[in-house]
């Protein structure tokens, strides 16, 4: 069989998780695919960027800024990517990985399988922007129901699937994102540290709770508990403006250092450094982070969300990050291993390619309205 996997939806930088997802998937596709052939479809920029051995490549004539405009356009408008959809016609592959929620072109024509990272924009509609709720109502909700085969990251988001978007649980899968080998020898930790330190890695999005955070760790900074300082990375949003101002109102701005976006590859340094990674969020599709902390020994904390659950964090280390005293108990708690093993990302992998061969069996999902 011939499988395609579209990377014209991705964004080095600015996508968070979903990043680490695709990068880890693609590393290990082609060798989980066997005998069947795998083609990344992207821009030049977008395939340039990652490291995918063994997989062939078609590269579209768009910019990332164009392919954006393309998407919106044809998300509102009567306009079609036409020149796009001709080259997914000519690749004539047996299924079509879409690995970031939604697919484009909408009229592609392929057995396309979806894969679903989150329901924000259903079940916490207030916590995004009036563009993107418009956007992800309108797209992903097209994208669902044009689906062959939906993969879901989570047994928390395929439940949320079922019980709110009306999909068809036969198509529905759960593959869940995975974890690299535990490091022979511990990496070195990050030198730019000046002391000991929190971490967490999150975009600053309302829903990341951010705010919550920050309250608890000036509680314990005013009382003299805590010594560490906080260190976050990802994409800086609008958000992070009122952010700031908190900070600064609770005393906490000297305290709290704001890296941005720091590439994968340097990632690992911040995290073994790390007294602890505390993940505060309100949402979560499923919380890499979490794994990614854990196979380096790091203890995590995080909020009671069932996904962390799911993930197998242990009851001590999920909290209510409102209460500083239990933010408190869990510093001194940890670490603790995961009451659950994770899947390596060959096998990620594996269960994602499986998804796609179940998905070439099937009949072309009927569109009646676009």
């Amino acid at each position: 069989m011939r499988f395609a996997v579209s990377l014209l939806s991705f964004r080095p930088g600015r996508v968070g998780g979903t990043e680490t997802y695709l990068r880890e998937l693609l590393r290990h596709v082609a060798a989980a695919a066997g005998d069947d052939r795998v083609t990344l479809v992207g821009s030049a920029a977008g395939l340039a960027s990652i490291d995918a051995p063994g997989t062939d490549q078609v590269e579209v004539a768009e910019t990332d800024a164009a392919l954006v405009s393309a998407r919106l356009a044809e998300a509102f408008t009567p306009w079609r990517a036409r020149a796009i959809e001709r080259a997914f016609a000519r690749l004539d592959a047996d299924a079509v990985l879409f690995p970031q929620q939604s697919i484009f072109p909408a009229r592609s024509g392929v057995r396309a399988v979806v894969t679903v990272h989150d329901l924000l924009h259903v079940t916490h509609p207030e916590q995004i922007s009036p563009l993107d709720r418009a956007f992800r109502a309108r797209v992903y909700a097209r994208s669902l129901k044009s689906a062959a085969g939906i993969i879901a990251i989570s047994g928390v988001t395929r439940r949320e699937l079922l019980q709110r978007c009306q999909v068809d649980p036969a198509i529905v899968a759960v593959v869940p994102h995975g974890a690299r080998p535990a490091p022979l020898q511990r990496p070195q930790a990050w030198a730019g540290a000046t002391g000991p330190y929190l971490y967490y890695p999150a975009a600053t999005w309302p829903h990341k709770a951010h705010a919550t955070l920050f309250r608890s760790y000036a509680a314990l900074r005013k009382a003299g508990r805590l010594r560490e300082r906080l260190v976050l990375t990802g994409q800086q949003t609008a958000h992070w403006r009122a952010l700031a101002r908190l900070a600064r109102a609770l005393g906490i701005a000297d305290d709290v250092v704001h890296l941005g976006f720091v590439p994968p590859a340097h990632v690992e340094a911040i995290y073994v450094g790390a007294r602890a990674v505390v993940f505060p969020s309100m949402h979560e599709g499923f919380g890499l982070p979490v794994l990614e902390a854990a196979r380096l020994g790091v203890s995590v904390v995080t909020s009671r969300l069932e996904v962390f659950e799911e993930i197998g964090v242990p009851e001590a280390l999920r909290i209510d990050f409102e209460d500083p005293e239990q933010l408190a108990a869990a510093l001194e708690a940890g670490p603790l291993p995961l009451t659950r093993v994770p899947a390596t990302w060959f096998e990620v992998a594996g269960m994602t390619v499986h998804q796609m061969r179940d998905a070439a069996k099937r009949a072309l999902p009927r569109v009646t309205s676009w």
